[in-house]
C-alpha cells in the first residue's frame, strides 16, 4: 500500500497547496499540543510542511518530517531549510526514528489505514510522558465528504467520532482532549 500511496501523493505534490488560509487555525490547533520547547516532534506525514512554521515556532530542538511521498519532501526541503528538521522518506510505520517527545499527524491520519499498527509503532517512538497529536483543519463530516468517490478514497479510512477513534490508541496512550465539530478534529494522546 505504501507504494502506492507514495505514487498517489508524488504525482499530487507539485499542485499541493500550503493553505494559507487555514493559518489561523493551524496555530490555534498547535496552541493546544501543548509542546514543550526543546524536544523531539515529528510531523507525520507532513507533505510539504504545512505545519513546519507552527511546530517551529514551538521551539523544538529538532523536527523529523516523515512522509511517504518523496515528492512531497523535496519540495518541502525547498520551502523550509531551517537546520532542525531533519526530512525522512518513507512509510512511517517502517522508518527509523529518534525517541519523540511528540508525534503530530496532522491532515493525514485517514490515511493510515492499519490503526492498530500505527499506535504500536507510536508507542514505540513516543516517550512516556509524550505527546502524539491527531488533527484535522476541518470537521469529520467534510473531511469524510472530501474523500468520497475520489481516487483517494481507497487509500484512506473515514473518521469515526474523536471517542472511537481515540480508544483505538488506549493499549498505549490516555486521552488528554477530544474535540470533535464542524471546525477541526483533535485528539491529545499521553504516551503511558
Amino acid at each position: 500500500m505504501s507504494h502506492e500511496m507514495a505514487a498517489f501523493f508524488d504525482k499530487l505534490a507539485p499542485d499541493w497547496g500550503n493553505d494559507p488560509d487555514g493559518y489561523e487555525l493551524r496555530e490555534t490547533l498547535t496552541s493546544m499540543m501543548g509542546l514543550a520547547p526543546g524536544g523531539v516532534i515529528a510531523d507525520v506525514g507532513c507533505g510539504k510542511g504545512v505545519m513546519f512554521p507552527h511546530l517551529l515556532n514551538t521551539g523544538p530542538a529538532k523536527l523529523v518530517a516523515v512522509d511517504v511521498s518523496g515528492e512531497m519532501l523535496r519540495l518541502a526541503g525547498e520551502l523550509f531549510s531551517d537546520a532542525r528538521i531533519e526530512y525522512v522518506n518513507g512509510d512511517f510505520l517502517d522508518a527509523p526514528l529518534p525517541p519523540l517527545d511528540a508525534a503530530v499527524i496532522f491532515n493525514a491520519y485517514p490515511h493510515f489505514t492499519d490503526k492498530a499498527a500505527l499506535a504500536a509503532k507510536l508507542a514505540q517512538a513516543v516517550k512516556p510522558n509524550g505527546t502524539a497529536v491527531i488533527a484535522h483543519s476541518m470537521g469529520r463530516e467534510a473531511l469524510n465528504a472530501h474523500h468520497t468517490g475520489q481516487r483517494v478514497s481507497k487509500l484512506s479510512v473515514p473518521l469515526e467520532q474523536a471517542e472511537v477513534e481515540a480508544g483505538r490508541f488506549a493499549e498505549f496512550f490516555s486521552a488528554d482532549a477530544l474535540i470533535d465539530n464542524d471546525e477541526m478534529f483533535f485528539i491529545k494522546l499521553s504516551r503511558k
